[in-house]
């Protein structure tokens, strides 16, 4: 192509015609111009369908990781519950004077457990990282800033503090009451006795309880409540753009 422009101007010139030559000239330069804006275009198309496919890519990631970390509170609810039911059958062996037994060792066992929350963020971490601008749809991108940075955020920080508690319970009371603690299995009383009759271990117990149910009640409100419904948005917007 280059080879004709140049014969071409080559030709105008051996006949002498100026005026014709410099039409030619500025026709030659539009056609490059606009080839120029043609290739740039096609470039931003490009760039755009890269955008478009990567956005898209790790939407359908964040489904899959909203989706573990669901399964991981349903696990850690059932925690709480066997935790809670422990503390119950215990306070009512202390009020029924049942005597001391293997069962109950196990019950004493699942109190000690607290579970903590996995959550699993590759899919939000890459789209921080090639920038938030990647999520072209402004409501799925406030519902996604908000789960994380809002509703998670507060999740992982109560359940950092049931840890703190955990182990604070761990001196203060498991040392002083049991003979031994390790975290699973079966845990026994120093004096069985005693401690049906220890007020503070009982308000321990109870206390133990509506920490539990408050744990229960945020990862169903704040955890996957909202997990499902940034699922569902998801969805949505995947739907929509295919």
């Amino acid at each position: 192509m280059i080879k004709f422009f140049r014969k071409t101007r080559q030709n105008i010139l051996n006949e002498g015609k100026t005026t014709k030559y410099v039409k030619y000239a500025i026709g030659e330069i539009f056609l490059v111009v606009i080839g120029i804006l043609i290739a740039l275009q096609i470039n931003n198309w490009n760039e755009t369908r890269k955008e478009q496919n990567l956005e898209l890519a790790l939407l359908q990631e964040m489904q899959e990781n909203l989706k573990a970390d669901i399964l991981d509170m349903e696990d850690n609810i059932g925690f709480h519950e066997r935790s809670n039911e422990s503390a119950n059958i215990i306070l009512s062996a202390f009020k029924n004077k049942i005597p001391e037994n293997d069962t109950l060792y196990k019950h004493f066992g699942n109190i000690t457990l607290a579970p903590k929350f996995l959550v699993t963020m590759t899919a939000y971490n890459s789209i921080n990282m090639e920038g938030m601008r990647l999520i072209k749809n402004d409501s799925l991108k406030n519902a996604i800033v908000s789960h994380y940075q809002r509703n998670y955020a507060y999740l992982l920080s109560w359940n950092d503090s049931e840890w703190d508690m955990l182990f604070n319970d761990q001196q203060d009371v498991f040392r002083k009451y049991f003979k031994e603690y390790n975290y699973v299995g079966e845990v026994i009383p120093e004096n069985y006795e005693e401690l049906s009759n220890n007020s503070y271990y009982r308000n321990y117990l109870n206390n133990r309880i509506g920490f539990n149910k408050t744990s229960i009640r945020y990862y169903k409100a704040f955890g996957i409540k909202n997990a499902r419904s940034l699922i569902k948005l998801i969805e949505e917007e995947l739907q929509h753009r295919n």
